[in-house]
């Protein structure tokens, strides 16, 4: 499976968020920064395990919009048995 790291630190307003996710997971250039196309894009990849740290820093830093891109890792991991999300407070 693939890893990928995800660190909250680094995720300390919307367009440092989508920045650092977008690098992490490898997306094109052209990905829309919102959380429709983070799903449609979480939804193509396979054997993947999201390992994502400082999630505290994330959440503290975005508020209710870190709880929905969190959200939308969670609900890929919990309707697929090929997608692992790993997370720690720091």
């Amino acid at each position: 499976m693939r890893i990928i790291k995800l660190d909250g630190r680094k995720m300390d307003t919307r367009q440092a968020a989508w920045a650092h996710i977008k690098d992490a997971l490898g997306l094109p250039e052209y990905f829309g920064n919102n959380l429709d196309a983070l799903s449609d894009s979480l939804g193509e990849m396979r054997d993947v395990i999201i390992q994502f740290s400082y999630v505290n820093a994330a959440l503290n830093a975005l508020g209710s919009y870190g709880a929905s891109i969190l959200q939308v890792l969670r609900d890929q991991a919990e309707s697929r048995a090929d997608f692992v999300m790993k997370t720690s407070a720091n």
